[in-house]
């Protein structure tokens, strides 16, 4: 009972002391309550976007941060390919043409050095195929680029290589196909009709 009586007479102290200091349980609560001092200091200023002009990208600092190169066009391997002409062949159901050259057709025949003429388009034909011989080719379009994957479903010339030899190359400094005017290969055509071989050869006996 008198336990009671000093915790009684102990509330009733500590409520005197808040009375007499004028403080309420209230206004404690609401002096935890935080302030918002100068809320337009904290909110970002109103801006004017029409005279905003976007600055041109610096300089990469160094080659790690320099841009990517533009994709190279990724090689197609053509399988079992079989020349219907000198500079043009079939594989998996596609026909290929190499660029940069004029494809000698089959049906061609040229000036043979007796003074008749031979069948040097059928010839031209024959060596493509010995030459290739089933072997896997590369090509892919020259230029192409990012759209290379679509280039190559179309009909466009190919640049290839069969075992890292290029084809036009092989065909035009051999004789058994003309160099596009202009193209990478007229040096190599003008030096194979001047050593006579391939179709420049004259016959079977010069070829």
């Amino acid at each position: 009972m008198a336990g009671r009586y000093r915790c009684r007479s102990l509330f009733l102290a500590c409520a005197a002391i808040l009375a007499s200091s004028g403080f309420s349980p209230m206004e404690a609560q609401e002096r935890r309550q935080p302030r918002v001092i100068a809320p337009e200091l904290v909110a970002p200023p109103p801006i004017d976007a029409t005279g905003l002009k976007r600055a041109d990208p610096r300089t990469p600092l160094s080659e790690l941060g320099a841009p990517a190169p533009e994709p190279r066009p990724l090689d197609t391997l053509y399988y079992r390919p079989m020349a219907i002409a000198a500079g043009m062949f079939e594989s998996e159901g596609r026909t290929i043409t190499v660029d940069g050259i004029r494809i000698i057709a089959p049906d061609q025949v040229c000036d043979a050095s007796d003074g008749g003429v031979w069948p040097c388009g059928k010839r031209a034909r024959t060596a493509f195929r010995y030459w290739l011989r089933g072997r896997a080719v590369e090509c892919h379009v020259e230029g192409a680029g990012e759209d290379a994957a679509a280039e190559e479903e179309s009909d466009r010339p190919m640049r290839c290589s069969l075992a890292g030899y290029d084809v036009g190359t092989w065909l035009v400094e051999n004789g058994w196909a003309l160099a596009e005017t202009g193209g990478p290969y007229a040096e190599k055509s003008r030096a194979a009709r001047n050593a006579g071989k391939g179709i420049f050869s004259g016959g079977p006996s010069g070829s």
